[in-house]
């Protein structure tokens, strides 16, 4: 796509509208301190949220006119958009929007013939139910054809009834905050009913002239109208996903036709079995039918030698008899069905009480074990028993006592008996550590030998 080559004026050095008396101004939401100013003439946004409300089902744009300003008190930029055009001819989806050739033509064309003493300050375009933002298509579109710092790009959202501004910021695309609406101070009235109707508020009665709200109107013109959508330029992408479609399904199709071979098929082999039965039952029948007829011309052939009555006197009770032999044959086999069901219960029933006797005949052996055991275990006791009985009849007697207390000092006996043995083999090894150390000592002068001691009597013995 190429555009015709756009002129851009210098800025045009004049009063802000918020500073002028001669306009009334009203900001949407609040326009922050970094941001561009920006003031949008209610008509201009009306038209574009009329634009917007005529079809939510594509995306649909158009190009902002007005002017590039700087604030001859401050020096600082400032956009007003003045007017809008809507793009006539243009390709466009759900999700997106781009100018043709012809569009652009035609919007230059209507420019210079409307507004010829207006620049292009940028572009606005709807995202129906997808939010304010720009997708990398958007982007695309203004960063080669709406590049100049002041141009903007404006979002509606006509169906969550949101829309924003967006303005070049350090060399990448911002939304804004806020922006104004302006009016002629004459047409405040007319200035607060648009401001009320993008943000969404409701107007006091008698604002306005009592006309329809723009939105209101604008619904009205559309179910009256009906426009046609634009024609579908289909993209590449749409043409290869259509392409990868078609292909998933032809080659289901072709799996089905497969299929419904393969089940052909086997049902024509099937067929042709029943059709070999068939025809081996009819040989089967005419075999059987050429019997019946043989067997039907022997009786025949016998009748004839016996009157009539006989031969059909005869023939009922045969058939009396075959009825009765039926019979019987049914209610002998009921009775063996009723018998084999019958036997085949107790046979469950004799394997479950087997298996129950062999569980009791375990646990009555456990049983009488322990009726053994607890049998000694009761005799020992009583044995026990008895015999601290005896014990204790022996034990409060005379001579019981005596034992007791003999008993006791003999305890006594041996535990000083075991302290005694304990201290003469603590003496015995002090002697034994005293020779040894006497030994080792050199002999410096021979000793005098002590005269001999009288010995003395041996006062305690130690046995």
């Amino acid at each position: 796509m190429s555009f015709e080559e756009v002129r851009y004026r210098e800025p045009v050095r004049m009063l802000r509208p918020d500073r002028d008396v001669q306009f009334a101004c009203l900001s949407y939401q609040v326009p922050g301190q970094a941001d561009l100013p920006i003031f949008v003439d209610h008509r201009a946004a009306d038209a574009m949220e009329r634009h917007a409300l005529s079809d939510t089902s594509v995306e649909l744009g158009g190009i902002l006119l007005g002017k590039e300003c700087v604030d001859e008190r401050t020096n600082t930029p400032f956009v007003w958009v003045t007017q809008s055009l809507e793009a006539k001819h243009y390709a466009n989806t759900q999700a997106s929007f781009t100018y043709t050739h012809d569009s652009w033509e035609e919007i230059s064309r209507e420019r210079d013939r409307k507004f010829p003493d207006l620049d292009i300050v940028g572009w606005y375009h709807t995202h129906p139910s997808f939010g304010i933002f720009l997708s990398h298509h958007d982007l695309f579109i203004h960063e080669h054809f709406f590049a100049q710092p002041l141009q903007l790009a404006y979002v509606i959202d006509p169906i969550q009834q949101t829309r924003g501004f967006f303005q070049w910021r350090d060399r990448r695309m911002v939304q804004v905050e806020g922006f104004y609406l302006t009016a002629d101070r004459g047409d405040r009235m007319d200035l607060a009913r648009v401001a009320n109707e993008i943000e969404n508020f409701p107007s006091p009665q008698g604002q306005g002239g009592g006309g329809l709200s723009p939105r209101l109107e604008a619904e009205l013109i559309k179910m009256l109208s009906r426009p046609a959508a634009p024609a579908y330029v289909p993209s590449p992408a749409d043409r290869a996903q259509a392409a990868v479609t078609f292909g998933l399904l032809g080659m289901l199709l072709g799996m089905i036709g497969i299929i419904g071979a393969l089940w052909m098929y086997q049902l024509n082999a099937r067929m042709q079995e029943q059709a070999d039965t068939l025809k081996t039952l009819a040989g089967a029948v005419d075999r059987t039918a050429g019997s019946q007829r043989l067997a039907v011309d022997t009786l025949l052939d016998r009748a004839g030698k016996e009157s009539p009555a006989d031969f059909q006197e005869r023939y009922e009770r045969v058939g009396k008899a075959r009825d009765e032999a039926r019979a019987k044959a049914a209610a002998q086999e009921a009775v063996i069905v009723a018998l084999g069901e019958r036997t085949k219960d107790l046979e469950q029933r004799s394997a479950k009480l087997a298996e129950d006797l062999a569980a009791e005949k375990e646990k009555a052996e456990a049983n009488e074990a322990d009726a053994k055991l607890t049998r000694k275990l009761r005799d020992r006791v009583a044995d026990l028993e008895s015999d601290h009985d005896r014990l204790k009849a022996i034990s409060e007697t005379v001579e019981g006592k005596a034992a007791d207390e003999a008993l006791r000092r003999l305890g006594v006996f041996k535990t000083a008996t075991y302290a005694l043995g304990f201290l003469s083999l603590a003496l015995a090894a002090a002697l034994a550590i005293v020779y040894t150390r006497s030994i080792d000592e050199p002999a410096s002068a021979p000793s005098p030998t002590p005269p001999p001691r009288p010995s003395e009597p041996t006062t305690h013995r130690i046995t």
